[in-house]
C-alpha cells in the first residue's frame, strides 16, 4: 500500500472539488446580486410609479422566494467547501508527516504531567511525542478521552480485544475516518463549552416549573392574537396596543436573564451543529461485527436527534435579533418567553443524557486515531494480551514505533517467565533509554488497543511506572536527588498493593557517590522481587551485572554494545546477552582531543 500516492490522490480529487465549488459559489453570487438588484427595482417602482402599482409590487414579492432560495443554494455550497477546505488540510497534513516524519497534528502538551506513572519518561506528550503521531482527534471531548487512554489504559483483557477489533474495522474506512475529522474540524470546540452545556443541562429550569409563567406565555398570547383579530376586524387598535405595552412590560422583568441565556447557547450553536454532523455520519456508517461501534451507532441516533432538536430551538432563538421577530412576535406572542420554553422543556428531558451523548462521541473521535494510526503503520501489528500470574513480554522484531521504518532497529525480546529483573548496560549513545521506552511505550499501545511495533507481541497485563527522568522543582524546594528518591519511595509504595507491574529505571541513584549508587540500586534490585513485578534497570555501573550470579534465574544481564572498529565509533543498536564492555568516553576524549594522545596509555 502506497500511502503517499493514496493521500496525494485524495489531495488533488478534494483541490478539484474546491475549484468547482468556488466557481458555482461565484456563480450564485452573482445571481443573487442581480435579483437583490431587482427587487430594488421592483420596490423603487412600487413606490416611485402612479400606473401599475400592483404589477411592481407582485414582482417583488415573486423574486423573493427566489432570492431565498439562492441564498439557501449558496450557504450548501458554503458548507460544503468548508467541509472540502478542511479535508484538503487534512491529507496536506498526512502527506508533510509521511515525507518528514515529523507530526503535523496537536501533540497535546497540556495532558503532560511530569508526577504521573510513566508520563513524561515515556515522552506522550508534545510536539514530538507519541500522542502527536496518533492524535487525530476534531472534538475537545475526543482529545482529551484519547489522552486519558494513554494516561489510565484499559486493564481488562476482553476489553482491550474488544477496542483492537474497532480499530480494526475503522482501519480501511478512510472516506469516513477524513469525513468526521473535517466535520469536527469546521468548527473549533472548547472543554470549557462542554462543561458549560453539561452545567446549563443540570440548572434549575426559571421558567418552566414556574406557575405563574406557565400561565402568562399561554394566556397573554392569546389574548393578544384575539385583541389582533379585533383589530382587523374593527380597526380600534386600544386593545391591541394595550396588550403590547403589557406584553412588552412582561419581557422587560427577565430581559437580562433572556439576553444572558440566548448569548451563552448562541455562542454554542455552531458546536452543536457540528455534533449533529458527527452523529450523522456515525448513524450513516455500516461497522460490521464490532460491539463497541455498534454501540456508539445505537447511542448515536438518540443523540442526534436529540442535539438536532437543540440546535432548531436555538436557531429559532436567534431570530430574535430580526427586528420584525425580536419586536413584532415578541409583542404579540411573548416569543423569548416560548423560546425559553423549548429550551428548558429540552433541557428537562435530556439533561440526563447529555454526558454519554457527548461521552459517545468522544469515544469515536479517539478510535478514529487509533485507526489512522494503524492505516499509516501498515508495518504494526496487534499484539496478544493474557490476564496471568507469571509476568513476561515476549517480541519479535520489537522497534520503536516513532523512529522511521529505514533507520528502526528491531530487536527479539523475551522478558519475564523465568528471570524478574533485567539489568541492561552500555555506553552512552549504545541504545538502552530507547529500548527501555521501547518496550514500555509497546506495552501502552498493546492496552489500549492499538497494534504495537512488533512482528509478534505477547504479553501479560500489567501496570507500567518510570523513572528516568526525575527533575529538581525550586517551588517545591525539592532537590534532583531528593526527586529521585520520592519517585523510587512512590514506586515502592504503589508495588505493595500488589498489582502486575513493568517498572523501567534509568541511572538510577545518580546524586551520589559511585559506592553509594551501587550498594543503592542493589538493595532496590533485591527489594523488586519481593513484589509482583518485571523490572529493567539501565545502568552504566556494570558491577550491577554481578547480581546474575548472586541471583541465578531470578536477574539477567542485557547489553548494548558500541563498536570501534578503523578507529571509528558506531552502534548496531542490537540487544544482547550479557555485560556491556566497550568504553566509549575515554575513546572520544581521544578522539576530540578533549585530553592529550600521550595521556592515553
Amino acid at each position: 500500500m502506497n500511502l503517499e500516492k493514496i493521500y496525494q490522490e485524495r489531495l488533488d480529487a478534494f483541490l478539484k472539488q474546491q475549484k468547482e465549488k468556488t466557481s458555482k459559489m461565484f456563480q450564485i453570487g452573482n445571481v443573487r446580486v442581480i435579483l437583490f438588484v431587482l427587487m430594488i427595482y421592483f420596490l423603487f417602482q412600487f413606490f416611485s410609479t402612479e400606473f401599475e402599482v400592483m404589477f411592481w409590487w407582485w414582482c417583488f414579492l415573486a423574486v423573493i422566494p427566489v432570492f431565498v432560495v439562492f441564498l439557501r443554494l449558496y450557504q450548501g455550497f458554503f458548507d460544503e467547501k468548508q467541509r472540502i477546505d478542511e479535508l484538503i488540510v487534512i491529507n496536506e497534513k498526512e502527506l508533510k508527516i509521511l515525507k518528514s516524519n515529523q507530526p503535523a497534528f496537536d501533540g497535546g502538551q497540556e495532558f503532560d504531567d511530569p508526577n504521573h506513572d510513566y508520563c513524561s519518561d515515556l515522552d506522550l506528550f508534545g510536539s514530538a511525542g507519541i500522542f502527536a503521531f496518533v492524535n487525530r482527534t476534531s472534538t475537545a471531548k475526543g482529545k482529551e478521552r484519547l489522552a486519558n487512554l494513554f494516561k489510565a489504559p484499559l486493564d481488562d483483557v476482553a476489553a482491550i480485544y474488544t477496542q483492537q477489533e474497532a480499530v480494526k474495522v475503522l482501519n480501511p474506512k478512510i472516506d469516513f475516518r477524513q469525513a468526521f475529522m473535517a466535520n469536527g474540524r469546521i468548527t473549533e470546540d472548547t472543554l470549557e463549552d462542554i462543561a458549560y452545556l453539561q452545567a446549563w443541562t443540570a440548572a434549575p429550569a426559571a421558567f418552566l416549573d414556574s406557575t405563574p409563567w406557565k400561565i402568562t406565555r399561554v394566556v397573554l398570547p392569546l389574548l393578544s392574537i384575539l385583541a389582533l383579530v379585533y383589530f382587523i376586524i374593527t380597526f380600534n387598535h386600544l386593545p391591541l396596543m394595550l396588550m403590547g405595552m403589557l406584553n412588552f412590560a412582561l419581557l422587560g422583568i427577565k430581559s437580562k436573564y433572556v439576553g444572558k441565556e440566548h448569548t451563552e447557547i448562541g455562542k454554542r450553536q455552531g458546536i452543536l451543529k457540528m455534533y449533529v454532523s458527527l452523529l450523522n455520519l456515525a448513524n450513516q456508517e455500516d461497522f460490521g461485527d464490532s460491539s463497541i461501534l455498534n454501540e456508539i451507532k445505537k447511542t448515536a441516533k438518540e443523540a442526534q436527534s436529540g442535539f438536532g432538536r437543540l440546535s432548531k430551538i436555538v436557531d429559532y432563538f436567534d431570530q430574535r435579533l430580526n427586528i420584525f421577530v425580536g419586536l413584532g412576535l415578541n409583542l404579540l406572542i411573548l416569543y423569548d418567553v416560548q423560546c425559553l420554553f423549548a429550551l428548558e422543556a429540552w433541557k428537562k428531558k435530556h439533561k440526563q443524557f447529555l454526558t454519554n451523548w457527548l461521552d459517545t462521541v468522544a469515544e469515536l473521535d479517539g478510535l478514529i486515531s487509533l485507526a489512522t494510526f494503524s492505516y499509516n503503520n501498515a508495518e504494526l501489528n496487534f499484539p496478544q494480551l493474557e490476564k496471568s500470574d507469571e509476568l513476561f513480554i515476549h517480541a519479535e522484531a520489537l522497534g520503536h514505533p516513532l523512529i522511521p521504518v529505514s533507520e528502526r532497529v528491531c530487536n527479539d525480546t523475551k522478558l519475564g517467565s523465568q528471570h524478574k529483573i533485567f539489568v541492561v548496560t552500555g555506553s552512552n549513545m549504545a541504545g538502552k533509554s530507547t529500548f527501555l521506552r521501547c518496550v514500555a511505550l509497546n506495552l501502552l499501545l498493546a492496552k489500549c488497543g492499538a497494534p504495537v511495533c512488533a512482528t509478534s507481541f505477547k504479553s501479560s497485563l500489567m501496570d507500567i511506572m518510570t523513572s528516568m527522568r526525575v527533575q529538581d522543582s525550586i517551588s517545591q524546594q525539592t532537590s534532583y536527588f531528593q526527586a529521585e528518591l520520592l519517585r523510587l519511595q512512590y514506586i515502592i509504595r504503589t508495588l505493595k498493593e500488589n498489582k502486575p507491574t513493568f517498572i523501567i529505571l534509568d541511572e538510577i541513584l545518580k546524586g551520589t557517590n559511585s559506592e553509594d549508587k551501587l550498594l543503592g540500586s542493589e538493595l532496590l534490585v533485591r527489594h523488586f522481587l519481593d513484589f509482583n513485578c518485571l523490572a529493567m534497570v539501565a545502568t552504566h555501573d556494570l558491577e550491577l551485572g554481578n547480581m546474575q550470579d548472586e541471583l541465578p534465574g531470578k536477574v539477567e544481564n542485557l547489553c548494548f554494545e558500541s563498536i570501534i572498529e578503523k578507529d571509528e565509533l558506531s552502534f548496531d543498536y542490537k540487544l544482547n546477552r550479557g555485560i556491556a564492555k566497550n568504553k566509549n568516553a575515554t575513546f572520544l576524549m581521544r578522539k576530540m582531543e578533549i585530553v592529550p594522545k600521550e595521556l592515553f596509555r
